[in-house]
């Protein structure tokens, strides 16, 4: 949503007769800001300064005006010029209001909330601003702060409920929730009666919301959750979410110990919407009847009559049945019928039984689906036979049987080479086989079946994307983009936010440049010619390899940024609704977004790109750590006077502006291949910043992914949060897993006295690894002949995880090769996909 630019107020300002006239003609400049005309208010302000260059509020409002205007560097430079004038916050109202808009627009909103409370200390009458830095405050979850604003502004403005809702949301982000339902109840009071038709829907979700508060104040009184039940009454006809107001019906009578009326609900609950599971489970739980199974299925049974076309009733009882003789002839009616029917989804409806009742339950429904396939004729009974076909190459392709699975879903082409969904799961088949090119052109035959659907797109786009392909999978996304003045859809999918085009771009370029650097140094490696020579032919490969490998490492940076830009941009939209959902009345989706925005860095699209990221400026740290980097172009061979040399340098500069219109993701990128992200000086801040920082901040310890801490912290050189993060790894998996024993041999490593690391940090990280495991030999650490890999496979359950750990560390006091031929065994039991990519990309 866009937001509306902030307007300054004059409110506050000097009288007009005890101006000067450099203030006067500020605040026709500050007339002409509000107008939005930013050239004519800036014209103003050059005058202005000319004459008087340390005048304050120009100083600040010509900043304001340049930033909207998009010269940051220039705005700030103002900025900063005004702020050095300034003593503590000793500036005029409309000086401090400037400077708040303008650290608002630049998303500093710390500093804006400081100089809007500036600006009011100093004399501003302007009410409004306690609007503007409550929002800030609940952007920024300074919820006791919030309260204050809220309440000041209320007290200002008690004619409008969204200032009511804004108080009483305030006193909920407090806990102060007993307090929250007076508020609502005295405007309920006062507004008794004069509600128009326009107001109702407003109504209905302040009066469910008030009595969210009432239930959260409640807690296990029973005399409150009384009150609640009797609110519930009371509101009822005036309430539209029915299902909202059952569901809080049925839990307080749970609260109540009412089980028999809380029954009674979720019966009417299932009977508005049959088809929700958790209607279901509630409705046991309330009868009391979970451990029984034979009341359960008599249960199901029951509703099943009740709602023959809802798929819980059938379901459940897959979920408890015991696997038998009895299981089966349910399973088979449940599957049989919705094969015959030709549901699609029929194995992806019993998956989860798959994973959860185990390989008895596997085998079951093999033989009922194989039962029922060998009694289907494919011309008399089509549509049953190819979705049977297509469900037993599902079930072969779980199995891992991969061969079976590729027949099945053969067969189910050559009988209906029409239908697209058995092409996309050929493709799936093919991918686990390692047959990642084979797979993508057999989606993209499936695609071709329907150019109109965007899912297969989607799907043929994310194959190419896998199998490296990256040109073709951005020609086939882009036949959905607006390409008019653009050479591809790349603008349009990041504008977009496609996350997953940006991710899967940027996992392609990463694989590209690990594969174009091993070609690299395999040809470094390569002996010298017999007369002394190089070889052109070895010479213009080099440069070829040199160019991709910058290239596709700049763009897989460029494009995990772009994922960490999203989101951040997600939690940026969040300001436009502090105030709109208040305005709207809907304060209960607004705590829903809060809740989603408090858990925003830790969803999985945010996390892989974290991951990837992590990879990459890892990389990078340990290459300025070792003053080289095998992806660098490496110029030191490279003669100025080689006339080759410039003409080749030449070639690939026409051929980079050439690839730029074809990869640019925003129009004003100033740095399209990502060499400003490539040299930086200090990659480990930089991935802090973009990833690190948000993910942890929003992460418990029981959440976060320790093995990240504890590489990050390594390379920071903080050898005491790497044995926390050790110690938390070791309590949530066990002392004996595998990646503890990686990472305390990687500790133990970093603590040799030839290290770069302070004796202190030494010290604590050897001393914990003593106290928390006594199993370790520290002092074998100095002896060469100590087998260390021996000492690891005995006293720790390692697995291909912890092996990749280790080979990636580069340990001394562990041979590579001895891991590498760990892995190399491990590797025997995984499926070909996962075998290949260990292969190419981590070994």
């Amino acid at each position: 949503m866009s937001r509306r630019k902030p307007v300054a107020s004059a409110k506050g300002a000097i009288p007009l007769s005890s101006r000067s006239k450099d203030d006067n003609n500020n605040f026709e400049a500050l007339k002409l800001y509000e107008n939005k005309s930013y050239k004519k208010s800036l014209k103003i302000l050059d005058a202005i300064l000319k004459k008087n260059p340390s005048h304050v509020d120009s100083l600040a409002l010509k900043g304001l005006n340049l930033v909207f205007l998009g010269q940051k560097e220039d705005a700030e430079t103002y900025i900063k010029k005004a702020l050095s004038k300034i003593q503590g916050t000793t500036a005029s109202p409309i000086c401090c209001h400037v400077l708040g808009i303008y650290f608002r627009q630049v998303r500093e909103y710390a500093k804006s909330i400081h100089w809007f409370e500036a600006s009011i200390e100093n004399g501003s009458t302007n009410k409004q601003l306690y609007r503007d830095i409550s929002s800030l405050q609940s952007q920024v979850r300074d919820y006791p702060n919030l309260l204050i604003s809220r309440k000041l502004y209320w007290e200002s403005f008690m004619g409008y409920r969204a200032n009511w809702t804004a108080l009483a949301v305030a006193y909920d982000l407090n806990g102060q929730f007993q307090e929250g339902v007076k508020l609502l109840t005295q405007f309920e009071e006062l507004a008794k009666g004069k509600l128009t038709d326009a107001e109702a829907y407003e109504h209905n979700e302040c009066l469910m919301y008030k009595n969210d508060l009432m239930y959260k104040a409640a807690g296990d009184s029973k005399e409150k959750l009384n009150t609640v039940l009797q609110n519930l009454d009371e509101i009822e006809s005036e309430v539209f979410d029915k299902y909202a107001l059952l569901e809080r019906r049925a839990a307080v009578y749970m609260k109540l110990g009412m089980n028999n009326d809380a029954s009674k609900v979720y019966r009417m609950l299932i009977k508005r919407n049959p088809d929700n599971f958790q209607y279901y489970r509630m409705l046991e739980i309330a009868l009391g009847v979970q451990g029984n199974t034979a009341i359960r299925k008599a249960l199901y049974k029951k509703l099943a009559t009740y709602y023959p076309r809802a798929d819980p009733p059938q379901y459940l009882p897959l979920t408890f049945v015991k696997i038998s003789e009895e299981l089966e002839p349910i399973f088979e009616k449940y599957v049989v019928s919705q094969l015959g029917r030709g549901v699609p989804a029929a194995f992806c409806n019993v998956k989860p039984l798959y994973k959860t009742r185990g390989d008895e339950f596997v085998e079951m429904a093999e033989k009922v689906v194989l039962k029922y396939y060998g009694t289907l004729d494919p011309k008399a009974s089509p549509i049953p036979y190819v979705w049977t076909t297509y469900y037993l190459a599902q079930h072969y392709l779980y199995v891992k049987n991969f061969m079976k699975a590729k027949q099945f879903v053969e067969t189910a082409i050559e009988h209906t080479p029409t239908l697209v969904e058995l092409y996309i799961l050929k493709g799936r088949i093919l991918k686990h086989l390692g047959l990642l090119e084979e797979a993508a052109l057999i989606v993209e035959d499936g695609r071709k079946l329907d150019l109109q659907d965007r899912f297969v797109n989607v799907k043929a786009a994310k194959y190419f994307f896998r199998a490296n392909m990256i040109d073709k999978g951005v020609e086939v996304a882009s036949l959905f983009t607006k390409n008019e003045k653009d050479y591809n859809g790349v603008k349009d999918l990041h504008l977009m936010e496609a996350s997953w085009f940006i991710f899967g771009q940027a996992e392609a370029y990463y694989r590209l440049y690990i594969e174009n650097k091993k070609k690299l140094d395999e040809l470094k490696s390569r002996p010298p010619t017999t007369d002394g020579t190089e070889d052109e032919t070895d010479e213009s490969e080099l440069k070829e390899l040199e160019y991709q490998i910058k290239k596709c490492k700049g763009l897989a940076l460029k494009r995990f940024q772009a994922i960490s830009k999203i989101y951040k941009q997600f939690e940026e939209d969040k300001m436009d609704f502090h105030s709109y959902c208040m305005r709207k009345g809907t304060p209960r989706a607004y705590m829903e977004m809060l809740a989603w925005g408090d858990k925003i860095y830790t969803k999985p699209m945010f996390v892989r790109a974290l991951y990837g990221a992590a990879k990459l400026y890892f990389s990078m740290h340990d290459d300025l750590e070792a003053k080289q980097s095998a992806s660098e172009v490496d110029t030191a061979n490279i003669k100025k006077s080689n006339k080759k040399a410039k003409k080749l340098a030449a070639a690939f500069n026409k051929r980079k502006e050439t690839e730029k219109q074809q990869v640019i993701a925003y129009a004003d990128d100033e740095d399209v291949f990502g060499e400003t992200l490539m040299s930086s000086k200090t990659p480990l801040d930089d991935f802090n910043t973009s990833f690190y920082s948000l993910y942890r901040g929003q992460m418990t310890d029981n959440e976060c992914d320790h093995w990240l801490d504890f590489q990050y912290h390594l390379r920071t050189g903080k050898l005491a949060l790497c044995f926390k993060a050790l110690s938390k790894y070791a309590s949530l998996h066990g002392e004996k897993s595998g990646m503890v024993g990686a990472m305390i041999l990687i500790l133990l490593d970093v603590t040799r006295e030839d290290t770069k690391y302070e004796e202190i940090a030494k010290k604590v990280a050897v001393k914990g690894i003593q106290t928390k495991f006594n199993n370790v030999p520290i002092d074998k650490v100095i002896d060469e002949n100590f087998d260390w890999m021996q000492f690891f496979k005995d006293e720790f359950n390692y697995d291909l995880d912890a092996l990749l750990a280790l080979h990636g560390s580069n340990l001394t006091i562990l041979s590579k090769s001895s891991v590498k031929e760990l892995i190399m065994e491990n590797l025997a039991g995984m499926e070909p996909c996962e075998q290949n990519y260990i292969l190419k990309y981590e070994l």
